[in-house]
């Protein structure tokens, strides 16, 4: 990036030979005004990373990591950016893009210095404002691959950075199997997948937070008919439900939103793709609070049948329920229930509550190659104009839902409060039940901590972790067990009901 035209020695020569190639590589002071406008005027925020690679480069040679990380370019877009109006649209910046990949770099020792650098410049720049307005942009990184690299990398960054970056595919757009993998039930993440990330955040920051910072089912910009169509979704809905169980994961950065294959928006047709309507209903419908494990009902092998992914199988876990409470109606559940089944349809008896609200996605003419979703069976969901559609859920007394093969469905269902959901001065002044579907005392396995430390709790919307003592999850666990007694009798019964129904 640049935003001085003032003539650097050897840093300008290759921003100027940069620009004379591709005006794209040049971020300007114009562009930059336009991008930090359109965060503020859509509500957005940015995290932009800043080059590390190319200013450690040595002169005479050209070979990277060879010299101390050159700030001189960062330090101009971060003074400039600190003085505009709308500086408190920038959330924080990264430094270097998956350096260890390949290779890329060997001195961690230079890194670490080059953050410690980059702490310091914030500080100064954003206090030289005396502006108490405008927010401190936070530092993220390392922007690495994979859990080996990135725990490798923590160890050494984890006190200089605020929250911890990485990227996470599940595999290559070029490779074949791809499209085998995407068609089946191995393409589903389990949250046990992310424990070694979690464990490392945990164990090397002091205030641990992780976000995935890059991500798509398959890197190489995706594969075409696959990680741009419907099939796609399932791998992208389960994802979000198994990152949400694995905490202190917080944020999941799509790649991309216009780009490749795997982008939300197509740059060919500038139509919404269909993981997009995935991320838009969870973003309008689900709130941040887990409830209980992923759910596969229709196990029948062994005493863990009542989670997923416990065991392999033809068949197995092609119905996964994920239980939340509702974004709106926080005192609520709802379930994002996947079917990937492309033969067999699915009812499930939900027995509590009143009535319930039902978005159920299926691909354009049921197919699950489709780049078009259809909306409870009727409306073709499209962007005309610039302008979303009005979404509307379908409301119905009757508490059995069906999916049809291959589709996804997301269900509120109104009329019964749980616990887990209701703020504690809430829960203390109204009755309210304990759910018999799912219970989130039933945690996925966390590192032991000792009883006068603390341990992140995903609580609420507007306060994504809050500070629970371990006195508190000592109770919390006496809670579980009486809570698991309802949860297993359920599911029981639903198991129950969805044979009798597949039989059908």
């Amino acid at each position: 990036s640049t935003i001085s035209t003032t003539p650097l020695v050897g840093e300008a020569n290759r921003l100027a030979k940069a620009c004379s190639k591709n005006r794209q590589l040049c971020l300007t002071r114009q562009r930059w005004d336009e991008i930090l406008k359109f965060a503020h005027d859509t509500g957005g925020r940015i995290f932009f990373t800043l080059a590390y690679l190319q200013h450690t480069r040595d002169d005479e040679s050209g070979e990277n990591d060879q010299r101390d990380w050159d700030s001189t370019n960062a330090k101009q877009l971060l003074q400039y950016t600190a003085q505009s109006k709308y500086a408190n649209t920038v959330f924080g910046f990264e430094l270097g893009n998956e350096l260890t990949h390949k290779h890329k770099i060997q001195n961690i020792t230079r890194l670490v210095h080059a953050y410690e650098e980059l702490r310091y410049i914030i500080d100064e720049t954003w206090s030289a404002t005396n502006d108490k307005n405008k927010h401190k942009p936070k530092i993220l990184g390392p922007a690495s691959i994979g859990p080996s690299q990135t725990t490798k990398l923590l160890k050494a960054l984890g006190s200089h950075i605020d929250i911890a970056t990485y990227h996470k595919y599940h595999g290559g757009g070029k490779d074949p199997s791809i499209i085998q993998h995407a068609k089946g039930t191995s393409i589903i993440q389990h949250p046990r997948n992310f424990h070694e990330l979690s464990n490392a955040v945990n164990k090397y920051m002091d205030k641990p937070e992780v976000w995935i910072g890059e991500g798509a089912m398959a890197y190489n910009s995706g594969r075409q008919n696959i990680t741009d169509s419907f099939v796609g979704s399932f791998w992208f809905t389960n994802l979000l439900g198994a990152i949400s169980k694995s905490r202190p994961h917080t944020v999941y950065c799509r790649q991309a939103l216009v780009g490749g294959y795997y982008e939300l928006i197509s740059h060919e047709t500038m139509k919404a793709r269909p993981d997009y309507w995935i991320a838009h209903l969870w973003k309008k419908l689900v709130g941040t609070k887990v409830i209980g494990p992923i759910l596969s009902p229709i196990r029948k092998d062994s005493p863990d049948e009542y989670t997923f992914g416990c065991c392999e199988g033809v068949g197995y876990d092609t119905l996964l329920v994920h239980t939340f409470c509702a974004k709106e109606e926080r005192s609520n559940p709802i379930f994002v229930i996947t079917n990937i089944d492309k033969k067999s349809p699915f009812s499930i008896n939900i027995t509590v509550g009143t009535h319930m609200t039902k978005y159920i996605l299926t691909g354009k003419g049921g197919r699950r190659d489709s780049r078009s979703v259809v909306l409870n069976g009727n409306q073709h969901l499209t962007i005309e104009n610039g302008q979303l559609p009005v979404i509307v859920g379908e409301d119905t007394d009757d508490l059995v839902i069906t999916l049809p093969p291959v589709s996804i469905a997301f269900v509120v269902v109104h009329g019964f409060q749980v616990d887990e959901c209701v703020s504690p001065i809430v829960a203390a002044t109204n009755e309210t039940s304990k759910i018999k579907h799912a219970s989130s005392l039933i945690t996925e396995e966390q590192p032991q901590v000792s009883s006068d430390e603390y341990v992140p709790f995903i609580a609420s919307e507007s306060e994504m972790h809050h500070p629970v003592t371990i006195h508190e999850v000592q109770q919390l666990a006496i809670a579980q067990l009486l809570g698991a007694v309802a949860f297993f009798a359920f599911i029981f019964f639903l198991r129950k009901r969805i044979r009798r129904s597949s039989k059908h």
